[in-house]
């Protein structure tokens, strides 16, 4: 009887440790991450959410031992992550900067067809939500090895959308630095003429575009005339402006991690604002991912922005191996602990007299 209620004990005490790291890890700390993110009211203002570098683990690369683990946990810290960040924003719009995939580029039709299905599972989206795809490298080449026809016209039959979207006055261009594209401008927009008018122009591109001046930024620049450039591929949040009348760099910032204040620009002074939206996956080799969050006002001119930064998973899945160890050590504890420290009642018997 004494065993059994040890036993019981033991049994109690583990499933208490192992029951609370477990909501903790899987849970809990996705509702406490998700009280740090800013809440912001704009009624005449476009939400835009912006999802940069998924990049799905593939099966070709990714063939260790054990590498379905790490595929299911991936996909599933992406798809808690992105369903809490799709409460919070409530977006209009949400734009998926490139490199979906981490194997695209290398995929078979079948392959990408998989890849593809679980992107749709992890990213599920209501169909009244605008959602604008744009191709990364690691989606179609050309960061390493050239950009492949073939695969490119892939993503885009299974992307099919213009190059150009609006929704209500915000117009999104979608380029492409790796193929050297850009979308025809509006020829009526009347795009160099901010002060007259209630429309904000937004490049989209994969790569960044301010950092690297060429003749194809230039002609981003000239043609499409963005007040805003999102932009993806480093992994990092990032703030830079450039000042139109001087075509300098006025401003590089890095957005501070784990802090998610809005930060405030005026679209009508000119300047063209770039951010670079840190990567949401956590097997990217850092340690702060997030979710972009832009509220962009045409009538009063300003975007108010902000970085949903995310918890970093792989500290609370190494947590699991110290977890188990601690509860192996009292187990141990408990077994060789109380056997040294059990005693029995001494039995005393009668000594006759003699």
């Amino acid at each position: 009887m004494v065993w059994r209620n040890r036993a019981r004990r033991k049994a109690v005490l583990v499933g208490i440790i192992l029951g609370f790291t477990i909501m903790y890890n899987e849970f809990i700390i996705y509702e406490i991450q998700k009280l740090r993110w800013a809440v912001h009211n704009c009624k005449d203002c476009v939400k835009v959410l912006l999802v940069a570098d998924p990049q799905i683990l593939g099966e070709r690369n990714e063939n260790y031992f054990g590498s379905w683990l790490a595929r299911w946990d991936s996909d599933r810290f992406t798809a808690k992550t992105f369903s809490r960040a799709l409460r919070h924003s409530r977006p209009h719009v949400i734009v998926f900067l490139g490199d979906l995939m981490d194997e695209g580029h290398l995929a078979s039709n079948d392959d990408f067809k998989k890849y593809k299905q679980r992107l749709d599972n992890i990213f599920y989206t209501p169909n009244h939500i605008m959602k604008i795809y744009l191709p990364g490298d690691n989606d179609i080449g050309g960061e390493e090895d050239s950009v492949s026809t073939r695969i490119h016209n892939r993503f885009k039959f299974a992307y099919t959308q213009p190059d150009t979207l609006t929704y209500k006055n915000v117009i999104f261009f979608k380029v492409n630095r790796l193929t050297h594209f850009m979308p025809a401008a509006p020829k009526d927009a009347f795009l160099n003429d901010y002060t007259e008018r209630n429309t904000t122009n937004i490049v989209l591109s994969h790569m960044p575009l301010l950092f690297v001046p060429g003749n194809f930024v230039r002609d981003v620049l000239k043609e499409l005339s963005p007040q805003i450039i999102f932009t993806a591929h480093e992994h990092k949040a990032l703030h830079m402006s450039l000042d139109t009348a001087t075509d300098q760099l006025s401003e590089v910032w890095i957005l501070p991690p784990h802090k998610s204040p809005f930060y405030q620009l005026r679209l009508d002074v000119g300047d063209v604002h770039e951010l670079q939206i840190p990567t949401c996956s956590y097997r990217m080799g850092t340690r702060h991912m997030g979710y972009g969050l832009a509220y962009i006002n045409t009538q009063e001119k300003i975007m108010e922005f902000t970085i949903l930064w995310l918890p970093n998973r792989f500290t609370y899945v190494l947590v699991y191996p110290f977890v188990i160890a601690a509860i192996v050590v009292l187990l141990i504890l408990f077994t060789f602990g109380f056997g040294c420290c059990s005693y029995s009642r001494p039995i005393y018997s009668r000594i006759s007299p003699s």
